[in-house]
């Protein structure tokens, strides 16, 4: 199906990977001559609505937030306006996910457009004690659209777990651009007398920088540096971890870069790379660090599969196990080239192209009335990961 498509894109996140995502789809959607209007929240929240205006698609600021609130009812009426006469609605995450949802149901099956749904981790991972309410709620919901989209293996599988064999799950992997991140350009300065760790990505509990830094006091090697590249969730969360680093004696020994507009220099300044993140679905840091060709050592969470064994897999929130394999590839150079070389090898696999073109070959077939027919049984997780001893 060659036509161009009328597409509404709704994200609740506007930074970072989420919103990373979105602004790539939508480059893409837009080159490929469809016509997308972006649903988020504005400016002020976060840079997703001046990336759309570059992309030349229309924006539409609607301030959806993330917690439930009373606002949710407008926004879901002002979904189930913008979605009519439509193509395809595609949800980013969980809020816009299920706001997009139920406003589909109130439509009439006639003007109902196609619905697909990229949560990019499952909101059961960060509900707490409200974690079975709200795998009860995507369950309830998980047929109220044509496509789930999953971002890695184990996702796709979790998911089938927790929704339902029944459940039309589609596995899309995240992907990269491998020629932005590749080995050769220039690294990030660093302190050559120091073995040098990064971790990329938002200062917050997710991502498990409190995670590296205790590990960071476990070390035997007493030199190595911290690089905390990223800003701030909220905020406050800066101010947490440096407290943390202070009550463990390692605050001469972090670095914290704040926010870049290219990270690519520093996985290539990198001695190792850790992604100590607590849930994830396939964290884009971690496949740029692939493409990259760091040594990566990475917490056991969804989308960690991807790294084979081609880098090191350790327990999440597990200061000592992350600590352990640190140093053991600082310890053992041939190892790290090793591990690096395999990692840019197996980053072939997770293409950003790749990525987008199944997106919008998605679009096309449900445009069509083709795509929710059949969607591929979730593959397993691969195996062979490089675990490390704790």
């Amino acid at each position: 199906m060659n036509r161009p498509l009328d597409v509404l894109i709704v994200s609740q996140p506007v930074a970072y990977g989420v919103a990373i995502y979105v602004r790539q789809l939508t480059q893409a959607a837009v080159e490929a001559g469809h016509h997308v209007t972006v649903v988020s929240p504005g400016a002020d929240r976060g840079p997703l609505a001046g990336w759309i205006e570059e992309t030349g698609a229309a924006h539409h600021t609607l301030d959806m937030a993330r917690m439930p609130g009373p606002r949710d009812v407008f926004d879901l009426l002002t979904l189930r306006r913008l979605a009519r006469g439509k193509d395809v609605v595609h949800l980013h995450s969980s809020k816009a996910a299920v706001l997009g949802r139920l406003a589909a149901i109130s439509m009439s099956r006639r003007r109902r457009p196609a619905i697909v749904v990229t949560a990019h981790y499952w909101s059961w991972l960060v509900g707490g004690r409200w974690a079975p309410l709200y795998r009860w709620i995507e369950r309830l919901l998980a047929h109220s659209c044509d496509v789930i989209v999953a971002v890695s293996e184990r996702e796709a599988s979790e998911g089938r777990a927790a929704l339902g064999p029944s459940a039309p799950v589609r596995l899309i992997p995240n992907g990269v651009d491998r020629d932005r991140f590749s080995p050769d350009g220039v690294g990030a300065d660093r302190d050559p007398g120091a073995p040098l760790l990064v971790c990329v990505g938002r200062l917050s509990h997710q991502k498990g920088q409190d995670v590296a830094i205790r590990a960071l006091a476990l070390l035997r090697d007493r030199v190595a540096r911290l690089r905390l590249v990223g800003a701030e969730s909220g905020g406050g969360e800066r101010a947490d971890l440096e407290a943390l680093a202070e009550s463990l004696g390692v605050s001469d020994r972090i670095e914290w870069r704040g926010a870049v507009d290219d990270t690519a220099p520093e996985y290539r300044a990198a001695d190792v790379v850790v992604t100590p993140s607590r849930w994830d679905g396939l964290s884009l840091a971690l496949l740029e660090a692939m493409a990259s060709g760091a040594p990566i050592v990475a917490s056991d969470v969804n989308g960690s599969e991807s790294l084979g064994d081609a880098g090191v897999i350790v327990p999440p929130d597990d200061p000592p196990a992350l600590a352990h394999a640190i140093d053991e590839l600082l310890r053992d150079p041939p190892a790290r080239l090793s591990l690096g070389a395999a990692a840019r090898a197996r980053s072939g696999s997770f293409d950003l192209a790749s990525t987008m073109r199944q997106n919008l070959d998605l679009w096309s077939g449900l445009a069509a009335g083709s795509a929710g027919a059949a969607v591929p049984a979730s593959a397993e997780p691969a195996v062979g990961q490089r675990r490390a001893r704790s």
